[in-house]
């Protein structure tokens, strides 16, 4: 059984996994937690309590994805070395290829207090992904065209429309294909 991430966020909609709407932001991670990143039109923007944010423009991303698991004890440091399944021991992030400099690029967020599906997990994944290796990603930064596209794929979250990464990967194709 799949709860919705425990957030000020009320349209079932508005989320994507840990990408909600809050305000009019797109946060990656639990706002109210320790560490999130917010989706902004100049990059992603990495804010951690105590210190200054840090921002990563959408140019230099060359490659996207995100590590995280359905629940929060798993996505813990603890839960990850415990659980012969969790995707990282470091606790839910992003995992980005980064130019100028060349380097890998992982800051960390704070899990929701709910589940995400592995359904939207993969959804999500397939959004990022799909947009940054297309070379998109400044439309990650443009909040009607994310809107869209969160919704558009959390259509998918529950329903059973696609059998196969391909078709996600379309349906992102799809949507990039009307930006331009």
């Amino acid at each position: 059984m799949t709860t919705e991430p425990n957030t000020s966020v009320d349209a079932a909609q508005e989320h994507l996994g840990p990408l909600v709407r809050v305000g009019d932001r797109w946060i990656l991670g639990d706002h109210e937690g320790r560490a999130h990143l917010t989706f902004e039109p100049e990059g992603l923007v990495h804010r951690v309590t105590g210190r200054d944010p840090h921002l990563v423009p959408w140019e230099r991303l060359m490659e996207l994805g995100v590590a995280v698991t359905v629940d929060r004890f798993s996505s813990s440091r603890i839960g990850g070395l415990l659980s012969k399944t969790a995707m990282s021991t470091r606790g839910s992030c992003l995992r980005a290829m980064v130019r100028h400099p060349y380097d890998m690029w992982s800051p960390e967020f704070s899990h929701h207090r709910g589940f995400y599906s592995s359904r939207e997990i993969v959804l999500l994944q397939v959004l990022l992904g799909t947009v940054v290796d297309r070379k998109r990603s400044e439309l990650l930064g443009d909040d009607a065209w994310l809107t869209a596209a969160v919704h558009r794929m959390a259509e998918h979250r529950f329903a059973f429309k696609w059998r196969s990464l391909d078709d996600a990967t379309g349906i992102v194709d799809g949507l990039l294909a009307r930006a331009s």
